[in-house]
């Protein structure tokens, strides 16, 4: 079936149990209980699909919900300080957002917290051997086990609570009855439970696409190219995920102002090696704890807190995506953006371009798409796209007219990158065949030089794309070079 952006029922399906966690840590343990939460959810439920239009247009539903949360439960300044203490403890807010939900300032916002937190600790133990980023045990007392609370990242692991009698059956009948209309096991839903869509967004002006698999996205321009967790191989563990460069950028943008990748650097990572030393799923330094959008991820559909970022993840075509970062509105334009492309916005196609293809006759070069293909998971796949205007078009064209050289017959193998040149009338195909270190187009073969390359050959080609066989030492510094 059909996914249709945008619609309340997908959002509620997919958020309604962390909303009545958020809704019960609210609840004061010795109050009403599971039955105030889940009609406080509710009513916030209610309220939030009879503006979801509007909402899901220019706001966070995520955000908005748990201010009608907040609302519909009541017990004012007390209460406004508590909601502030869990949203920065149990869900690892930042102070935007929390002002977001409350509805103030973000200094008013960073008062709540320290009364809040001041409210919630006094007279109570926090979590033994966690260190001072605990979680107090009392923002978790009223969570039935059904909707577990689990501690920050260095807590010993989840704060388990004796369960209530009759809470947690409560709290699962809540979640089935809180999203009315939708019938979970007959999946009503245009999408399996847990999948969120997202109302298309306008990205800024400038922000570029980037691609994979047939999914793209738009970023910000500047930021840089790196990888996310790899299935690898290794003994009593086939198939295993790994972590090769999957916490930082690989190589900066080449409209940005950096001259070198730091950890700090915001990236698009894809399932790559981009650096040799691997580290297992699961190990510290293989998650980003920058803005990062992993293509392919490994994570489930959701959001979670990973160190002093959230990581948001969406489920698109037949991968997940991944946005870190702790900026609310970042994250929602970029998933806002996130489409099913057979051809996507830098012309390169989803299906692998692997022979040269001849274009019209005279054709006048006005862009030049560049696509790096892999076939490293079996199956060849668009790794990464690029898009040149007229200028280095007609320059790559020359280049390659002027260096006839070279031999190779076959497909290309491993990952090769497809040319598409442009021109009013149609396009032609070159096909850079890593193998062998040549360009192949419809009309001949030429050498990989420094000539024929250095027009395209940047940004994700640089990445991940590997040095030319028998490439000169000139041309290595425009390919990947390691991993």
């Amino acid at each position: 079936m059909v996914s249709v952006t945008g619609r309340y029922d997908e959002w509620a399906a997919a958020r309604a149990s962390a909303l009545l966690r958020f809704a019960h840590a609210l609840v004061d343990p010795g109050g009403a209980g599971a039955a105030d939460s889940s009609a406080a959810v509710r009513r916030a439920l209610d309220r939030l699909e009879s503006r979801w239009s509007q909402v899901a247009y220019r706001d966070d539903p995520d955000l908005v919900a748990r201010s009608y949360v907040v609302s519909a439960v009541g017990g004012g300044q007390a209460r406004r300080r508590r909601a502030a203490a869990v949203l920065r403890v149990l869900e690892d807010r930042s102070d935007a957002e929390i002002a977001e939900v409350l509805r103030c300032s973000e200094s008013a916002a960073r008062s709540h917290v320290s009364r809040g937190l001041v409210g919630v600790t006094s007279g109570a133990a926090l979590v033994p051997g966690a260190g001072s980023d605990a979680v107090p045990t009392v923002l978790s007392t009223a969570v039935p086990t059904a909707v577990q609370v689990l501690a920050r990242p260095g807590s010993p692991g989840p704060v388990t609570v004796p369960r209530r009698r009759g809470g947690a059956l409560v709290g699962a009948l809540a979640v089935l009855a809180l999203v009315g209309g939708i019938a979970w096991t007959d999946r009503v839903t245009s999408t399996p439970d847990g999948v969120i869509t997202y109302p298309h967004v306008d990205v800024p002006t400038g922000w570029r696409v980037e691609s994979f698999a047939g999914v793209e996205l738009r970023v910000p321009a500047t930021w840089g190219y790196g990888a996310s967790p790899v299935p690898t191989d290794g003994p009593g563990y086939p198939r295993h995920l790994a972590g090769c460069g999957s916490n930082q950028a690989a190589v900066v943008s080449s409209v940005g102002d950096s001259t070198y990748a730091t950890s700090v650097t915001p990236f698009v990572g894809r399932p790559v090696v981009t650096d040799p030393r691997c580290a297992p799923w699961g190990s510290d330094g293989v998650m980003p704890q920058t803005d990062a959008v992993w293509f392919g991820s490994p994570l489930a559909v959701g959001v979670r807190t990973v160190g002093t970022v959230l990581a948001e993840t969406r489920a698109i075509g037949d991968q997940r995506v991944t946005v870190f970062g702790r900026d609310s509105a970042l994250r929602r334009e970029i998933l806002g953006s996130v489409s099913v492309a057979a051809v996507d916005a830098n012309g390169c196609p989803a299906r692998a371009v692997q022979q040269p293809r001849p274009g019209p006759a005279g054709l006048r070069p006005t862009s030049l798409s560049v696509c790096v293909y892999s076939e490293d998971s079996g199956v060849p796949v668009l790794l990464w796209s690029g898009h040149l205007t007229a200028p280095p078009a007609r320059d790559y064209v020359e280049a390659v007219a002027a260096g006839r050289a070279g031999s190779c017959g076959g497909l290309p193998h491993g990952r090769w990158v497809a040319l598409g040149v442009h021109g009013d009338a149609g396009t032609r195909w070159d096909v850079v065949d890593l193998g062998c270190g040549v360009i192949r187009d419809p009309d001949g073969t030429t050498a990989v030089t420094e000539s024929t390359v250095r027009d395209w050959a940047r940004d994700g080609v640089t990445a991940y794309a590997p040095v030319p066989a028998g490439a000169l030492a000139a041309v290595s510094p425009y390919f990947h070079s390691g991993g």
